[in-house]
């Protein structure tokens, strides 16, 4: 959410659906693959039933584990991914924890994580809800931006191998007059997402999505990819077991004192963290969302049930 203040009348735009891509929290999978991100931190809570109103899916009974692979972005492999950009440099060097590149032409900066790959190249101050070129009249039909995100990162060798296309999720803006209590829409932007996949599944967590506003511009594009290697096959929960592995761990939902769960989706996927957070192997997981009743409220949850039991119950 971001918030510009100017006398009495306030901006405030709204994120709807999805983000980017992951943080380091726990993500539902609507953010990073398929509509993907509602991010935490959320509770875990234990809910004394759950029920199902959706077909169980058919699955295989083995499935490949994958090893992550680890990355270090040099100077010189930062310039070269900036460049498919149409930037030329000079690559700046940031200090503090994280290291990261930066290249600046505008109106554009890009930015790189040395350590996770991390990437984002973004149009400065065409997110601050004013500029009248990002009215929700000028935006492109959510099919318009598709095809344009598509051909952008086609035509600048930017597409991942094994990205495929996810959601579209729009961010607005409202100008908004306490005294008249009136709002007026005046920002909105579509943010194409692709995901990874890997065996014919998606990657939770490892994407790269566009960002596209008025008159088709490309205001960011930012990428979070998880490199990986095949690892062996192993035998995975059915999604009878994943069930029952549910009622042990429990679902992550904002609803307080949760009393009822109604499982509307069921799907197998990998889930991915960040690079450069510790994950050894990326295990399919069984994705869950539905609905839940508590004492005074209703909403959604969703949860990932790992389906390897060999390899722990750990998510990762």
């Amino acid at each position: 959410m971001k918030q510009v203040a100017t006398g009495f009348t306030v901006l405030v735009l709204l994120v709807i659906g999805t983000a980017l891509l992951p943080t380091a929290s726990l993500q539902d999978d609507e953010g990073a693959n398929g509509g993907i991100e509602i991010v935490g931190p959320y509770g875990v809570q234990s809910v004394s039933e759950i029920a199902l109103s959706t077909a169980l899916p058919r699955g295989p009974e083995q499935a490949m584990v994958y090893k992550t692979v680890d990355i270090l972005i040099s100077k010189d492999e930062a310039l070269k991914i900036a460049e498919k950009f149409g930037m030329s440099g000079p690559v700046e060097e940031s200090g503090g924890r994280i290291k990261r590149y930066i290249v600046k032409e505008e109106p554009y900066t890009f930015e790189i994580e040395e350590e996770s790959g991390y990437m984002t190249y973004a149009w400065d101050g065409r997110y601050s809800g004013v500029d009248p070129r990002d009215r929700p009249e000028n935006l492109p039909t959510d099919e318009e931006c598709r095809k344009i995100a598509e051909a952008f990162l086609t035509s600048h060798d930017l597409m991942p191998e094994g990205a495929v296309f996810s959601s579209i999720a729009h961010g607005e803006g409202f100008a908004s007059n306490a005294a008249k209590k009136i709002s007026i829409a005046t920002y909105k932007d579509s943010r194409v997402l692709f995901t990874d996949t890997l065996s014919g599944l998606p990657v939770a967590g490892s994407g790269i999505a566009v960002t596209v506003g008025g008159g088709g511009d490309i205001l960011e594009v930012s990428r979070r990819w998880r490199d990986v290697e095949p690892y062996k096959e192993f035998a995975i929960l059915s999604p009878e077991e994943a069930i029952e592995e549910l009622k042990q761990t429990g679902i992550v939902t904002l609803v307080s004192s949760p009393t009822k769960a109604i499982i509307n989706e069921i799907r197998l996927c990998y889930y991915a963290t960040p690079p450069g957070t510790e994950q050894p192997y990326l295990k399919p997981t069984y994705y869950f969302r539905g609905t839940v009743e508590g004492e005074k409220e209703t909403g959604t949850f969703f949860q990932y049930v790992p389906a390897v039991p060999e390899l722990g119950k750990e998510l990762y």
